[in-house]
This record gives C-alpha cells, structure tokens and sequence, in this order.
C-alpha cells in the first residue's frame, strides 16, 4: 500500500466505492446520485440532531456539485461526502446489570438490552483481499450476529451505520440484502452530525438509545474501522433476548486472498478498480489504479497527473482494459487502442 501511496483513507474508500458501483451495474453518475440521496438524507437528519456539528440540511445538488464550499476530493466523493472528523464531541454509554439499572431507580419503560453482536477483521493490507467490491468482514459479523439472534434484516426498527464515505452504509444496506433507498441512519452521518474517528460509533448508540426510548422496539448499531478493517454489530432491543446474552464477542479473522503481486509488471490489466484525487484547483493531480494482469495476478501504483485523467472515470473504467508500466509503484498508464 506504501509502494502504491495508498494509505490515506481519502485515497482508499473511493477505490471501493468504484468497485462497488462496478459489482452493482451502476455508472459513475448513477453511483455519485446514491451517495447525494442517502447524504442529503442523512443531513436531514442531522439537522434534527441537537449535538451536530453542521446541523444545516443539504439537497442532493449540494451534495454532488462541485464547487468552491465543495471541492472534488477523490473521485466519486467531493468535500461533502467526507468524513469531517476536526470536531469537539463526546459521547458517554453506560452498561449496567439489570439489577443495577434498577436500584439506581431505571425505570421500566428506560430499559434497553444488549442483545448481542458480533466482529470481523480483513487483512489490514487491502491489496491482499480478495473482493474490493464488497466487505468479508462486514457480511460475516452480520450473518453471525441475525443467526445467533434469530432474526432477519427486515426485523430492525433502527439502524445505525457508520458513514465516514458513502460506500460504508452502501456496503450494510446490500449485504442486509435492504432496498437501496434506505436510509441508515438516527445520527446523521460523520459529514454532517460529525464525531470524532470511530468515537462517531459511540455517538450512534446514543442516538440509538435515545430512538429506541421514543419508537421501536430492536435496532442494530455498525460500526467500522481502518480501510473497511475492522467491521462491528451489535444489537439492542426494549426488552431482552429470550436467550439472554448472545453475543459472538471474539472478532473472526477473514484471510488474505492467494493472488499475486506483481511488482513492475509492464502489459494490459483489467482495472479491479481505480480513482484520481485532486488539487485545490479542480484538476486530477494524482491516480490510483488496482488490475489484475492475464494470468491473476495483481497490479497496484499511483500515477502522474496524465494518468490521473484517464482514471478519473471512476466507476466507469473499472473492468476496461488499459495498458500499464509499473516503476517502483509508480505506473504509466495508456489506454488501450481496442
């Protein structure tokens, strides 16, 4: 990831978003209107958030335009569709038994239970995963966590995704196998509502918390961490599990993909995926590409300001064929003439 100058997550979430849009048949612009609707969506309820840091609500237009209160990041994602985690919040959960909670004078109608949940953990290196279009990690936590509960999807009144980049709650809505107009969300989103880094999680337990108090009965909070890393669920409910506690505590560990680097590999790939950053200016400045050569193997590297044109398609060249010379991480890329 070092070689390739993938570290920044501004860098990173994109290349699933377009993995993703490709997985899903969507175009670059069919991608960036979901991300528009579910964010306006978001700030929406942001804005009815007491504790946002950007309490203003945003239509879809002002989300996906780019302009200067917005510039292009990386593509697909401009300024509004990052996480802002420079924020002064905190949040404060507190867990008792249920005998606790009642001598301490909780009443009935107060209580909430922590069903249980589960984790996962991808390999901290992303070049070594096998899909970049989907989350191992996310799919297997929330399998674990609706068998164990005996539940389905469609049996939460709430949830709560974590949303540092449009991909991630993308991410939980397919693998809940939910429409993909839903919204999920109480808190309002990192862009919008805030919270710091993976504290944001702590924040929508709260908010959680506080719904469930009002309206629903059982809702799943999600939390994720690192580049799509580390992925959490846990469950809570207005009334307890029938089988009391059960959780899956210990996170299982998804393991690395067979493929094969190959470093400074010259000839055609297939892009696996691919996005450009760019400058303050609003021109492409910097290009990250991931292939797969003909026979499997795995091309990653950054490019020149040239080679950030070409792949500034996002979605749109993933699963085309471009021409690529690898130096060190650094790669040329051409487009193919056929």
């Amino acid at each position: 990831m070092q070689r390739a100058s993938l570290i920044a997550p501004t860098r990173v979430y994109p290349l699933f978003e377009n993995r993703l849009s490709h997985r899903a048949g969507h175009t670059r612009d069919q991608s960036i209107a979901w991300s528009a609707q579910l964010y306006s969506a978001f700030s929406a309820i942001a804005a009815d958030n007491p504790t946002s840091w950007h309490p203003d609500p945003r239509t879809a237009a002002d989300i996906c335009t780019v302009g200067p209160k917005n510039r292009a990041v990386t593509d697909p994602y401009p300024l509004m569709m990052n996480a802002m985690p420079f924020v002064d919040q905190a949040a404060a959960v507190v867990v008792t038994s249920l005998e606790t909670a009642r001598e301490l004078g909780v009443a009935d109608d107060r209580l909430l239970y922590v069903w249980g949940g589960a984790g996962a953990t991808e390999p901290a290196d992303i070049l070594s995963r096998t899909d970049l279009g989907r989350s191992a990690a996310l799919a297997d936590a929330l399998q674990r966590t609706l068998d164990r509960a005996d539940l389905r999807a469609g049996d939460f009144d709430v949830i709560d995704a974590y949303t540092c980049f449009p991909v991630v709650p993308k991410l939980l809505v397919e693998h809940l196998g939910l429409p993909r107009d839903t919204v999920p969300s109480v808190t309002g989103g990192h862009s919008f509502f805030g919270g710091p880094l993976n504290s944001y999680t702590l924040h929508s337990i709260v908010a959680v918390a506080r719904r469930l108090r009002i309206d629903g009965e059982l809702a799943l909070v999600h939390g994720n961490g690192g580049y799509l890393t580390y992925q959490h669920v846990v469950v809570l409910g207005s009334a307890p599990h029938t089988d009391g506690y059960i959780g899956d505590p210990e996170p299982v560990l998804i393991p690395a993909s067979e493929t094969e680097p190959a470093p400074d590999y010259s000839g055609e790939v297939e892009v696996i995926t691919a996005t450009a950053e760019f400058g303050r200016e609003g021109s492409p400045t910097i290009g990250f590409l991931i292939g797969a050569t003909p026979d499997g193997r795995r091309v990653s590297g950054h490019t020149d300001a040239l080679g950030a044109q070409i792949l500034a398609g996002g979605a749109d060249i993933v699963g085309t064929t471009v021409h690529v010379v690898d130096c060190g991480g650094s790669l040329t890329v051409t487009p193919t003439t056929s």
